[in-house]
């Protein structure tokens, strides 16, 4: 069998019934090994879908916790 072309595609849920789609497409030629382009394709689609961070960016889910910080007090809190 010749392969010619491959596609990867992945699905990104984005929380709130709510997602993101990639696809990328490679022609392959005669000297290029099929397993490697597809780990190619791969890892170049999870990369746009979830970019690899750098020490500039801060995780958004690293949210600093203050150890000695309390809960309110809920008898002061007239909601």
């Amino acid at each position: 069998m010749k392969i010619e072309t491959i596609t990867y595609k992945r699905v990104k849920n984005l929380g709130n019934y709510e997602n993101e789609t990639f696809q990328a497409t490679a022609t392959v030629t005669e000297t290029d090994n099929p397993e490697t382009a597809a780990k190619i394709l791969r890892q170049f689609v999870n990369n746009q879908l979830y970019p690899p961070q750098t020490e500039s960016e801060p995780d958004p889910d690293d949210i600093p916790f203050d150890a000695g910080a309390t809960a309110p007090d809920s008898e002061t809190d007239n909601f």
